[in-house]
């Protein structure tokens, strides 16, 4: 199977084999205070009896663990061992429907079937135990220290859809999540999670299918961009079409900012001009506004083609998305929003996790130079909020990061800590395991751990202290 397109496309293979052992090779000095496991998230079979899935969200979910301890580095990684990823194993192609995959067997063999649970975009520590997501389905419980599948948690039948972009509140420890459920009617279900329960907030009529991947959590509210990418569901549930095949960008309609209360009550929908966002930074309420920072799509369009042909795509960066900060004056209404000069295909926001709900000051988050129109992202950039100064941390010409995740330095200030990425190398088709000072991202890396093999470009992931 030919992976040589670009040279990003080999980041793409499938990584069969499961790992386990200690990195005998690390350039650099992992700082003394951190220790803990790092977890990441994301397609790890991208392709089954000789074939390319249809769309990079269809790859089986395989979680990439880097323990950081006394004794060095570990890497650990395991495939969610769904029912999907075990069905597919034994036939060798694929027998279910997907993101974009479809069954064998036409029109009857895919009506009223569902998508299968590919766990593969996320994971959440919830107290002893790891969380794997997907946003179409309830979580996959992992065994923190060995990445061991126990089961699916649908919290007592309470959770059919679980985004993979839960949000903690950093002072009351308590957990907020949606789901999106299709059917008669699309509906969105907010979820409040504490001290192992679960809690479904009441449920919210949209007044259109839509998909839509993440929120963000304010001192008062879950706020949602609803951007106007539509599915047709009667074509989907019919089998006519592939769940990516339904969708549609309707610039027509309105995206709908929807602020649901922390507290309960009726949520408030204010409409604005059309624009498509995967990905949140962050958002905090002051002085009677909401402002929310995220990754700004003029459209669908772009990255969603882009996304249907990941391995063999160009990664174009016109069409691709600019940081950029909204404010929703709570009185009137009024939308208003700016941008920073961050370059091009901005990606992957990260801040520090102490700052979420509040107001923030740096960014950490993956973008293009002016001078690269094409590929994936090989920068991993920093935003200064008050001053509008951006750092960079050029990985090319062979370099390509993956979301950053800031790891705090124990009371230290906002920017005091760590981000670590996974880098595909494309000469070597390796993956190393950097960190870079979170002051100035643009100096030298602190650490840079090899791995003897490549990690698939992940998706999501977090961090714990707690070594596993």
């Amino acid at each position: 199977m030919t992976t040589d397109a670009y040279p990003w496309s080999a980041g793409f293979r499938s990584l069969e084999e499961e790992h386990d052992y200690r990195l005998d090779e690390i350039d650099g000095q992992v700082p003394a205070w951190l220790r803990g496991t790092l977890f990441h998230n994301g397609p790890g079979r991208n392709d089954i009896g000789g074939k390319w899935f249809a769309h990079w969200f269809d790859g089986d979910g395989m979680i990439a663990a880097v323990r950081f301890g006394d004794d060095g580095m570990h890497f650990r990684n395991r495939y969610v061992a769904t029912d999907n990823y075990r069905a597919e194993t034994r036939a060798g192609r694929v027998v279910n429907r997907g993101f974009g995959n479809m069954r064998p067997g036409g029109v009857l063999g895919n009506a009223f079937r569902l998508p299968a649970n590919v766990s593969n975009t996320s994971v959440l520590m919830d107290g002893d135990r790891l969380l794997s997501l997907w946003e179409g389905g309830a979580p996959y419980v992992m065994d923190p220290a060995t990445l061991e599948t126990r089961g699916v948690e649908d919290f007592g039948g309470k959770v059919k859809a679980f985004s993979a972009h839960p949000k903690r509140d950093p002072e009351t420890g308590e957990l907020f999540n949606f789901g999106v459920d299709y059917g008669a009617k699309c509906t969105l279900t907010p979820y409040r999670l504490s001290k192992g329960g679960l809690t479904a907030l009441p449920a919210i009529t949209l007044p259109y299918a839509v998909m839509n991947h993440d929120f963000v959590l304010t001192r008062n509210h879950l706020a949602f961009c609803i951007g106007p990418i539509l599915q047709s569901p009667l074509a989907f549930l019919l089998g006519l079409k592939s769940f990516d095949g339904g969708l549609h960008w309707d610039s027509g309609k309105p995206t709908l900012i929807l602020l649901v209360p922390r507290a309960g009550g009726q949520p408030r929908i204010i409409e604005t001009d059309a624009f498509f966002q995967f990905h949140f930074a962050n958002g905090y309420e002051e002085d009677g506004a909401v402002v929310i920072d995220l990754m700004r799509y003029p459209d669908y369009l772009t990255v969603g083609e882009a996304a249907r042909n990941f391995w063999k795509s160009e990664w174009p960066a016109k069409g691709m998305a600019t940081l950029t900060r909204l404010s929703i004056d709570l009185a009137s209404g009024k939308v208003t929003s700016r941008t920073w000069d961050t370059g091009q295909a901005n990606e992957f926001p990260f801040v520090n996790p102490a700052s979420v709900g509040k107001r923030h000051r740096h960014t950490y988050f993956l973008s293009s130079p002016p001078d690269r129109p094409r590929g994936l992202q090989q920068r991993l950039s920093k935003l200064d909020c008050e001053t509008g100064a951006v750092t960079h941390h050029d990985f090319g010409p062979d370099g390509y990061p993956g979301e950053p995740c800031f790891v705090a330095v124990p009371n230290g200030a906002e920017d005091d800590g760590v981000v670590i990425t996974q880098v595909f190398d494309a000469a070597r088709k390796r993956t190393d395991i950097v960190g870079l000072d979170a002051r100035n991202v643009a100096d030298k890396p602190l650490f840079v751990g090899r791995l003897t093999h490549h990690v698939p470009f992940c998706l999501h992931g977090t961090f714990t202290p707690r070594p596993q």
